[in-house]
């Protein structure tokens, strides 16, 4: 699992299934459907498998796969960091006997300079640029970015929905090899200052300013960026250098 990347074809994985989410029906257009996500993991590590074929969907609301079980998944694909099961692929139990999994992604520590599209890393540098926080609007269920029109906010797995607001950060991580943008959401973005803090201008500025120039760790993962084809880190964890913590660690080594 920890060998997946984005846009991957023709996935063939076995996985410990570690959390099955309840079905959900959606409307789009004038079209019915349903939506099942199971989590799966192995030695290695974890990933989100979206089902959307009504064959695949069964066999969880019939109770063939449940929690617990190994299912073995062929001609898949992956978007982002998930797995998605089309009517072409496979899902089905086995035998294979997965007893120790791995739920925690592994982050390998990498200079900016070396960083490819699909990585897992933990990189430390410098905020050496700080742009304005963005709002946009979510799905209640499902997290993604809910659109607006005349009727009001949908979402493209559940139709009409009443929204919830989320906020994002972009800042450029420089650590001497070269720079990179990154990108924080909602989660990471309250490691660092409560996020209701962001609407409020003064909170936000003493925020911005204390960020700008300060050290920092971090781990995520290495996108490209479609709209402007470059990469990206999108963080899943932030935190400040403790200065004297490191030097203390320094001095150990030595």
């Amino acid at each position: 699992i920890s060998e997946l990347m984005p846009g991957m074809k023709k996935v063939n994985v076995i996985g410990k299934v570690l959390n099955l989410f309840p079905v959900r029906e959606f409307k789009k257009k004038d079209r019915v459907g349903k939506v099942a996500n199971l989590i799966i993991a192995d030695a290695s590590g974890s990933t989100k498998c979206v089902l959307w074929d009504t064959n695949h969907i069964a066999l969880i609301e019939t109770g063939e796969i449940k929690e617990g079980d190994v299912v073995e998944i062929k001609s898949a694909s992956t978007r982002d960091n998930e797995i998605h099961l089309s009517s072409f692929s496979e899902i089905k139990k086995s035998d294979v006997v997965i007893e120790n999994v791995k739920t925690e992604r592994n982050f390998d520590e990498k200079s900016v300079g070396e960083l490819q599209p699909g990585q897992n890393v933990s990189v430390r540098g410098t905020v050496v640029q700080l742009f304005n926080p963005r709002f946009f609007n979510v799905c209640p269920e499902c997290g993604k970015k809910a659109e607006q029109d005349a009727e009001g906010y949908k979402c493209q797995e559940h139709g009409k929905v009443s929204p919830k607001e989320r906020s994002l950060i972009n800042f450029v991580l420089d650590d001497g090899s070269e720079s990179m943008r990154v990108v924080m959401f909602s989660d990471q973005i309250g490691q660092l200052i409560p996020e209701e803090d962001l609407k409020d201008e003064v909170k936000a500025l003493a925020f911005r300013d204390d960020l700008f120039g300060t050290e920092v760790y971090l781990s995520g993962r290495v996108n490209r960026n479609q709209l402007f084809n470059n990469l990206e880190i999108v963080a899943s964890n932030v935190e400040k250098v403790d200065v004297e913590a490191l030097i203390v660690e320094l001095d150990k080594k030595d």
